[in-house]
């Protein structure tokens, strides 16, 4: 039976380090840098603050949340290392810009930016600080792990040939219907009179003539009127056999369900888009971007623990 730790008990083991900070011990060691148990400790509650189910995590799941916090702090840890290595810096002017730029994508004054910022519960200098480790990272990045990222035009077209069914619009078709009611108790010459005057009416439409008069010039209980654009593929069977072949202004046999005779003329037709490469084109090429970018840095993060001292001690 799996032992779960009530959210209390976690916030307590997560805490104690806090009040008693002589007891921190050492919870790994990265080259000439260190990690303390109560920093792990720490991440680990704001990753529980994250966690939907943080408060009902079983004892295994606890302690994998635990490892895969640590691992992220050794990483990150590995990254500023790197950064120093380097010798990678943001100027303030640099920094400055960047503050800018946020202000103008959120249509922000910097009155309204640090009041904003000061609302989450973060001082203006803790979050200057935040966006300058992340403009060194994206330097790193861009210096070890970008610069190899390269995407072919052959490797957009063949993504694109794989996926064009996620890009094409579907095909569309705008109809107008028109109804005949069979009445009830309709003999075999009735029904022959009104099969001739459905005749009559289809080569009226099939003619040109204006449908809105067509339909005008009918007796009592004859309906009918625009039925919009629809997704073909998404017709009903019945009527998606009607409409199959004909071209704008044709007319669809009469077809005969739930006790009427229809006609059904096809007033528009969008075939979707099937030549709309060159519209998606960058879309795709920043889609593969981002993968090759994901695996990339993958690798590098791999290369950099290979070529480093991590001890992990708890």
């Amino acid at each position: 039976m799996k032992r779960v730790l009530p959210v209390l008990l976690l916030v307590m083991v997560m805490v104690a380090p806090a009040l008693a900070k002589p007891l921190t011990k050492v919870a790994a060691v990265v080259n000439n840098d260190m990690i303390s148990t109560y920093q792990l400790d720490k991440a680990v509650l704001e990753a529980l603050n994250k966690e939907s189910k943080g408060n009902q995590l079983t004892s295994e799941q606890f302690d994998q949340l635990k490892a895969s916090v640590l691992e992220n702090l050794i990483n990150e840890k590995l990254v500023e290392q790197r950064i120093k290595e380097l010798g990678l810096e943001v100027s303030d002017s640099e920094l400055d810009a960047a503050i800018e730029d946020v202000q103008i994508k959120n249509k922000l004054t910097a009155d309204m930016l640090k009041t904003a910022v000061e609302a989450q519960g973060m001082s203006f200098e803790d979050y200057r600080q935040q966006l300058k480790d992340e403009i060194l990272r994206y330097k790193l990045l861009g210096r070890e792990v970008n610069y190899k990222v390269q995407v072919t035009s052959g490797e957009v077209r063949d993504y694109f040939r794989e996926h064009i069914d996620e890009y094409r619009a579907k095909p569309k078709v705008r109809v107008s219907s028109l109804s005949f009611e069979i009445p009830a108790n309709i003999s075999d010459k009735e029904m022959q009179e009104l099969r001739k005057r459905v005749q009559v009416t289809r080569d009226l439409l099939g003619s040109g003539e204006d449908f809105d008069k067509v339909l005008e010039g009918q007796s009592e209980g004859v309906f009918g009127g625009d039925m919009g654009e629809m997704v073909e593929a998404d017709l009903t069977e019945v009527l998606r056999d009607a409409l199959t072949g004909l071209d704008v202004g044709q007319v669809s046999e009469p077809v005969q369900m739930n006790g009427q005779i229809h006609l059904f003329l096809v007033t528009e037709r969008n075939p979707g888009d099937i030549n709309l490469y060159d519209r998606v084109q960058g879309e795709i090429e920043q889609i593969l971007r981002e993968q090759k970018t994901n695996e990339r840095f993958k690798e590098w993060a791999q290369e950099l623990r290979d070529r480093s001292y991590i001890d992990i001690r708890i």
